[in-house]
C-alpha cells in the first residue's frame, strides 16, 4: 500500500485546459456553478479537437456552457484521487475503462442504462457494454474500443516463407527466423518481435495478452473470485515463454520500451512484428508512408492453437451523481446527444487507427471513411474479435473492477518482468511477487 501511494504521489500534475462554450456558439450565459465540466484523457490534438467541436455543438443545442480539461494518463489517478477526496469530480469524464472503474468504486458516478436504452441497446456491440457492467447496471456508455493484434511485415513473411503462426511454438519460430542481419556484419538489423516491459502500463499489457491467450485470468469471468493465485504454475509458464521470446527475438533495449518505441521500431523497419492496438498504421502514414502497404495484422495465437481470450481496451463516458436530480438529468442528456451515429464514428476516427466505435450504426460509417478504405481486411479481423471472441481489460474479466485502476497506478508487473529478464528472479518468484501484489491491491480496495 505504501508503495502504491508513493508512486501516485510522485506523479506530477500536468493539466491543460480547453475552455469552450463561452464564445460565439454559446447560446446562453450561465453562472459558473452551472458550467458543465468535462475531463478527458485524450491529449492528442486531433482527438481533443474533435471532442471540443462536439461538446460545443451539444452545448449550443442545450444552451449551456462547458469547460473541457485534458489530463494525461500519468496524471489521471492523482487528479482523480484529489477530486474524489474533495467531492468535486467532473460532471462528465471521458476516460478508459479503468478510470470508469475507479470512479464507480468511489460511488461518484450514475448508472446509464436509461440513456443506453434511449440510444438503442441493440445498436451497441454487446461486449463493449459487458465490461462496464456490475450487478446488472451499466456505469458508463462505451465510446470506442481497441483490440491487441500482432502487426507484422507482410513482405518479410512472404520473403522468408512464413505462414501466420497458429500456436506459440510457431510464433516463436517465426520471430527467430525474422531476426535478420541485412548487411552480413554479424549484427541483427531487424529483430523478430519486441517484448516491451516499460513498468508504466506497458508491461502488464504485454503480459496479459499472453496470459489471456493461455487462459489465465486475474478474476474468474463467471464468479468474479480472485483466481490468479490458483493459476500461478500456468502464469509462470507464460512468463517463461515471454522472457524466452525476449531473449531469442527482441531488441535488448525493449526491457524499457513504451508505446512510442515499439511502434516506431515497426514503422522504421527495425522489428518485423509487434503487439499493438493499431496506432502503428497512423504513425506509418505520417513518418514512413512506404511502410503502410507492407503492414498487416493477425491475432496472437493461443498456446496450443485454441485462444480463450485476448486483451482489449477502450474508452467510455461516465456521468457524475454529485449534483441535484435536475443537474444529473442535464448531464445525462448532454452525454446522450453525443451518441448520434455520425458523432460516435467521428470520435473513433479521430484516433490514428484502429479505435472501433461502440455502435453498429457508427461502425458502418467508420468502414466507409476514406482514411480506413485500404484496411478492410484488418477491420474485418478486429471487428470479428470484438463481436465473436472473449476479450478483457486486466482485472476486469468479471466486469467493472477497481483492480484495473490499481494495476495501472502501480508498477509491480514491470518490476517482476524486468527482474526475470535480467536474471534477478525466476519466473516462479516473479509470479509469486505479482500474486502477493495483486492480493495487496485487492485488500486495499476491500474486494
Amino acid at each position: 500500500m505504501r508503495k502504491a501511494v508513493s508512486i501516485l504521489c510522485m506523479l506530477a500534475l500536468c493539466v491543460s485546459v480547453f475552455a469552450g462554450g463561452a464564445g460565439e456558439k454559446a447560446a446562453v450565459q450561465k453562472d459558473a456553478d452551472d458550467k458543465i465540466i468535462i475531463w478527458t484523457n485524450l491529449t492528442a490534438d486531433a482527438q481533443a479537437k474533435v471532442l471540443d467541436k462536439q461538446f460545443r455543438e451539444v452545448a449550443e443545442e442545450l444552451g449551456v456552457e462547458f469547460e473541457m480539461v485534458t489530463i494525461s494518463f500519468n496524471d489521471m489517478y492523482t487528479k482523480l484521487a484529489t477530486s474524489v477526496e474533495s467531492g468535486d469530480v467532473p460532471d462528465i469524464m471521458h476516460t478508459n475503462f479503468a478510470g470508469a472503474a475507479y470512479l464507480y468504486a468511489q460511488g461518484m458516478i450514475e448508472p446509464l442504462d436509461d440513456i443506453i436504452d434511449d440510444i438503442g441497446r441493440d445498436d451497441f456491440i454487446q461486449s463493449y457494454l459487458r465490461v462496464l457492467t456490475v450487478d446488472g447496471k451499466t456505469w458508463g456508455i462505451p465510446d470506442w474500443a481497441m483490440h491487441t493484434s500482432v502487426w507484422y511485415r507482410k513482405d518479410l513473411f512472404e520473403q522468408h516463407g512464413i505462414d501466420i503462426p497458429k500456436d506459440w511454438e510457431e510464433f516463436k519460430a517465426a520471430a527467430e527466423k525474422l531476426c535478420i542481419d541485412e548487411n552480413g556484419d554479424g549484427n541483427i538489423d531487424i529483430y523478430g518481435f519486441p517484448v516491451p516491459m516499460n513498468a508504466v502500463q506497458v508491461a502488464p499489457q504485454t503480459y496479459y495478452e499472453l496470459l489471456y491467450s493461455a487462459g489465465v485470468y486475474t478474476l474468474d469471468p463467471e464468479t468474479g473470485e480472485y483466481t490468479f493465485g490458483e493459476q500461478k504454475e500456468k502464469a509462470a509458464e507464460v512468463m517463461d515463454y515471454m522472457i524466452g521470446l525476449y531473449k531469442a527475438a527482441s531488441p535488448p533495449s525493449a526491457i524499457e520500451w513504451s508505446w512510442n518505441e515499439y511502434r516506431n521500431a515497426l514503422v522504421e523497419g527495425t522489428v518485423a512484428m509487434t503487439l499493438d492496438m493499431g496506432a502503428v498504421i497512423g504513425l506509418a502514414q505520417t513518418n514512413n508512408p512506404a511502410m503502410v502497404e507492407k503492414l498487416g495484422c493477425f491475432d496472437f495465437p493461443g498456446q496450443d492453437g485454441y485462444k480463450p481470450a485476448s486483451f482489449g481496451s477502450g474508452y467510455a463516458f461516465v456521468a457524475s451523481n454529485q449534483g441535484t436530480d435536475e443537474r444529473t438529468e442535464l448531464i445525462k442528456e448532454f452525454v446522450r446527444r453525443l451518441y448520434t451515429s455520425e458523432r460516435a464514428a467521428e470520435r473513433a476516427l479521430s484516433r490514428p487507427m484502429f479505435a472501433f466505435p461502440s455502435l453498429y450504426s457508427s461502425l458502418e460509417i467508420y468502414r466507409q471513411d476514406p482514411s480506413v478504405a485500404l484496411f478492410q481486411e484488418q477491420i474485418a479481423t478486429i471487428s470479428d474479435a470484438f463481436e465473436n471472441s472473449n476479450w478483457y481489460w486486466y482485472g476486469m474479466e468479471h466486469g467493472l473492477s477497481q483492480l484495473s485502476s490499481q494495476i495501472e497506478a502501480t508498477t509491480f508487473f514491470g518490476e517482476a518482468m524486468q527482474s526475470v529478464a535480467l536474471g534477478m528472479m525466476t519466473s516462479e518468484e516473479a509470479v509469486d511477487y505479482i500474486d502477493v501484489s495483486l492480493q495487496d491491491q485487492l485488500a486495499l480496495i476491500g474486494y
